[in-house]
């Protein structure tokens, strides 16, 4: 038997499948979930403008399952040539990052800082919002709502009487985000503590729950504002003063609620008077600085604050805030 022609078609076999397994443009983007409003749109603008730079996505969206993503980092890495992850999972963000380091590839963590050091590998970075601002831009806003009413000190106990509903307990964003405020109304002279300062879990029906709890035990009268961690929060809040009859127009039964993300639904309520105002992270520059960092080997800290006007620390890229108001 002659097995030279078998040998070459095993030879052949060996050199199709021994090539790598992922092209060069390709790019694995990892989300923990697309469910939440703020991801969905950064995900929407980096494809956007990593289109104009012919780059092919493959979005693998965990809908929040921890276990979920960690399998998806683990079976897809290898078929792309960088990557961008979304999460606040601990073991997903450490295996991007072992994963990257091994495969020498671009690793770019979005939206979400991840709680775990990358600084070890000199091609991982984060961009994501200057969550310290958001805090200050709250308390900012709230000075120049009262500045505007002239007091909002309905039961004359000289205190601001608010409401704050925090994110998630130990979450660091939602951490940076109550110490600003509380710093910033500290600054601009208010006298603290708050009436209530809660965990909503950046969930709308918990925030809402909170709410509710809240009114029955404090009374509608004797809260001043509510101050929330995210739109989400802001938006179930604002339910539950609606269920007792405020923010529905009536300018006498009115207390001002602000929120943090730019939620669709959240810009509808502060254009209808409902929400007094919310702040916008930067999602375009994000979404733009991300594109670039996968694409650009040379790209430096320098580089970027030079161009964008932000702050950049430790390979962190920290992109801002906008107002969004009506009062």
């Amino acid at each position: 038997m002659n097995y030279v022609p078998l040998l070459k078609k095993f030879l052949l076999f060996s050199v199709v499948f021994s090539l790598p397994s992922f092209a060069s443009g390709d790019t694995n983007c990892f989300y923990i979930s697309l469910k939440p409003e703020i991801i969905a749109k950064t995900d929407a603008l980096i494809k956007t403008y990593g289109k104009e730079k012919n780059i092919s996505f493959m979005t693998h969206d965990a809908k929040s399952n921890s276990l979920n993503q960690v399998m998806q980092i683990d079976s897809d890495f290898k078929f792309a040539s960088s990557t961008i992850v979304i999460t606040n999972d601990t073991t997903s963000a450490q295996n991007a990052i072992t994963l990257s380091k091994k495969n020498k590839t671009p690793l770019v963590f979005s939206l979400i800082k991840p709680q775990v050091s990358f600084l070890s590998y000199p091609k991982a970075w984060f961009v994501g919002p200057n969550e310290s601002l958001a805090g200050f831009m709250q308390a900012d806003m709230l000075h120049e709502y009262i500045q505007k009413k002239g007091s909002i000190d309905k039961n004359h106990n000289k205190i601001l009487d608010i409401v704050v509903i925090r994110g998630e307990k130990s979450n660091p964003d939602a951490i940076t985000r109550t110490t600003s405020l509380m710093s910033g109304l500290i600054t601009h002279g208010y006298i603290l503590p708050t009436l209530s300062d809660t965990y909503g879990n950046w969930d709308y029906d918990e925030a809402y729950n909170i709410m509710q709890i809240q009114i029955k035990k404090l009374g509608i009268g004797n809260i001043e504002a509510v101050v929330a961690n995210s739109d989400e929060m802001a938006l179930g809040a604002l339910k539950a003063l609606q269920d007792y009859g405020y923010n529905n127009g009536d300018s006498n039964k009115f207390i001002p609620v602000l929120g943090i993300g730019g939620n669709n639904d959240a810009i509808k309520a502060i254009d209808e008077e409902k929400i007094s105002g919310t702040v916008i992270p930067d999602l375009d520059s994000l979404a733009k600085i991300t594109i670039e960092l996968i694409t650009d080997k040379d790209l430096t800290e320098q580089k970027i604050r030079d161009t964008y006007k932000l702050k950049v620390e430790n390979r962190n890229v920290l992109v801002n805030y906008s107002e969004k108001k009506n009062f």
